[in-house]
């Protein structure tokens, strides 16, 4: 029997097999769910803790702003809190800062947040104009990779904590 015959065949014997079929085609498609960006996954930041020397805004020359806040999650704060005898060599994973950027040392308006957060030993970046919940980029960006190679595994705003004092 040929293709075509068989087609037919089908056709004629089984109408209601192929309304089954398209049937499950018409279901309504789901819509496809985007990552969470980093800003949104670190909820309210303000409310984490922040490092040490910097628990005021800051007056920096960084493109973040004039002045920054800078905050710290959970991670963060353990690794800090680490007491090695050869110190801590890099952040952990689960490890993000966020920076938030103003125009003025007190008061003044939010004129960036960068965050950065670590997973699977990489770092990534996401900064963000002013209050959008839209990154204006995201990811490895040359710009933040360039700059913050120069910090302690990324990380310029504080370092790493050193082996205890002998």
């Amino acid at each position: 029997m040929s293709t075509r015959q068989g087609a037919a065949i089908a056709a004629v014997v089984a109408p209601g097999l192929l309304g089954v079929a398209l049937a499950g085609c018409e279901e309504p498609l789901q819509p496809v769910s985007e990552a969470p960006t980093l800003l949104a996954e670190a909820g309210d930041y303000t409310a984490w803790a922040r490092p040490k020397n910097r628990e005021e805004r800051q007056p920096v020359v960084a493109p973040h702003g004039g002045f920054v806040d800078t905050y710290i999650n959970d991670v963060v704060v353990a690794d800090l809190a680490m007491v090695l005898p050869e110190g801590l060599a890099e952040w952990s994973d689960g490890a993000t800062v966020v920076l938030a950027g103003y125009d003025a040392m007190e008061g003044g308006s939010l004129v960036q947040v960068a965050v950065m957060h670590k997973q699977d030993g990489v770092w990534a970046w996401e900064q963000y104009d002013g209050a959008s919940d839209q990154p204006r980029f995201a990811g490895r960006p040359d710009v933040c990779v360039g700059c913050h190679g120069a910090g302690e595994d990324f990380v310029r705003s504080f370092r790493l904590p050193d082996p205890p004092k002998k």
